[in-house]
């Protein structure tokens, strides 16, 4: 079977902790319990717009700046306070719970339409579009970010595994649900994806097994970014 790799043209984030370099941002790095717990959803947020603005000319904003250090690694400190302005003008968490996928998008817009940014985000993509889609955004250098759903009966206590890679070959690391993370590539049926600031990937077959088992598309799926069609002038 041949090896089809997609990913994104730019390094992704990465930011340098007292463990080294991270894949990405963490919500274990900050101060507030409730992010710790609950702040998965609002780095997935961060990360996206913070890749899409130190890439992107038109996408830089004032809540990124300085953020980057001279040497490509960002500032740790200022990383976190990023999260932090990110949580407080844009996405909030609910205690407890979290943050519910479709209020990513709606935050994300907001976010958009504040600094005049030509994109927009929405929630859910049907079942059988959900890979070509995830590509289709890769290709166009855009993260995607990825729900891994809460259990639908809620009691139920399935999760997803999450594996390391080694030398080409995939080990189990952890297992998740009700969980955001960030798509960075895709390889051999698998997602590349940073969570916790760090690598992991995810199985696509194991994916979508999961979400039709134990979770529904409603809740496992992707927050889709797109650049807005302009209107055409009328002569």
């Amino acid at each position: 079977m041949e090896m089809k790799r997609c990913c994104l043209r730019n390094p992704y984030l990465s930011v340098k902790t007292q463990e080294g370099l991270s894949f990405g941002g963490s919500q274990t790095w900050c101060s507030s319990r409730i992010m710790q717990r609950y702040g998965c959803g609002v780095v997935g947020m961060g990360d996206i717009l913070l890749y899409m603005g130190l890439n992107r000319p038109s996408c830089g904003t004032d809540l990124q700046y300085g953020i980057q250090r001279e040497d490509g690694n960002l500032s740790y400190p200022r990383y976190e306070r990023y999260l932090r302005k990110i949580r407080r003008k844009y996405l909030g968490i609910i205690p407890g719970f979290g943050v519910p996928g479709f209020l990513i998008p709606h935050a994300m817009n907001r976010y958009f339409r504040h600094y005049k940014i030509d994109f927009r985000a929405r929630w859910c993509v049907s079942q059988s579009k959900l890979y070509g889609r995830i590509e289709d955004s890769l290709a166009r250098d855009l993260p995607v970010l990825l729900a891994i759903g809460q259990n639908i009966p809620f009691w139920k206590r399935r999760r997803l595994g999450l594996y390391r890679q080694e030398n080409g070959q995939y080990f189990p690391a952890v297992e998740v649900r009700a969980h955001f993370v960030v798509v960075t590539g895709i390889e051999n049926g698998y997602l590349q994806i940073s969570s916790w600031g760090k690598e992991y990937y995810i199985s696509w077959q194991e994916y979508l097994q999961f979400v039709r088992k134990s979770s529904s598309f409603l809740v496992s799926n992707i927050c889709l970014i797109s650049e807005k069609k302009r209107k055409k002038k009328q002569k």
